[in-house]
């Protein structure tokens, strides 16, 4: 069968473990998803397990991340501790480069949404350098229905709107763009290029006997 796309966007996150995250997250992808519904018929990618206790990382979400269009990574300064998302990052940024290639899509506009749920002042220069980061920073457990709050609603559509427009510039060359997925990986760890130059120390520093 020949390839396609089964997802709009795949969100990489890092696992959390208290209810700030785990909050945004569900909140985030409920407000994508009903922005998203009149643009596009395909579905978001969302990894519910991430959000478990005892998070064993599954190999088979690369070929998830190959059949979407585009990815939001949502950031805070444990997503580039987490190797994790790093190969997930890293393994968009390839797919990237090829799609675009194909695509004949204007640079400036990348298939990698960075959304930033803490540390907008101190982003890595591998998104702040090259990339426009959506800052929801200001989201806090009291913020208990995104889909009320103008402001965030506003970023939400603006996100959709992208997303969108990935998605239709990709569709004349869906089939090439998915022509790998079955056996697509994900980079491995070892291949991770650094998120920050080896003089700046990475975020958060590292505290002694924590």
């Amino acid at each position: 069968m020949a390839g396609k796309f089964e997802y709009a966007c795949f969100i990489s996150y890092s696992h959390a473990k208290q209810d700030l995250v785990r909050g945004f997250i569900g909140q985030f992808k409920a407000a994508l998803e009903a922005s998203l519904d009149p643009l596009v018929d395909l579905p978001v990618y969302f990894d519910q397990d991430r959000l478990q206790g005892g998070y064993l990382y599954n190999e088979a979400l690369a070929s998830a991340l190959c059949q979407s269009a585009c990815m939001v990574a949502v950031y805070s300064p444990v997503y580039e501790r987490r190797p994790y998302c790093g190969r997930e990052f890293e393994a968009m940024v390839r797919l990237e480069a090829q799609r675009l290639a194909i695509a004949g899509v204007a640079r400036g506009r990348g298939l990698i949404i960075p959304v930033v749920l803490r540390g907008f002042e101190d982003l890595p220069p591998r998104i702040k350098d090259l990339r426009h980061a959506v800052d929801f920073s200001q989201f806090t457990l009291a913020d208990k229905a995104m889909l009320r709050n103008r402001q965030f609603v506003s970023k939400v559509e603006s996100i959709a709107q992208e997303i969108y427009h990935h998605c239709r510039a990709l569709q004349p060359v869906e089939a090439a763009a998915c022509s790998d997925c079955a056996g697509f990986l994900l980079p491995a760890e070892h291949e991770l290029p650094p998120w920050r130059p080896a003089h700046e120390p990475s975020w958060p520093p590292a505290f002694p006997n924590r």
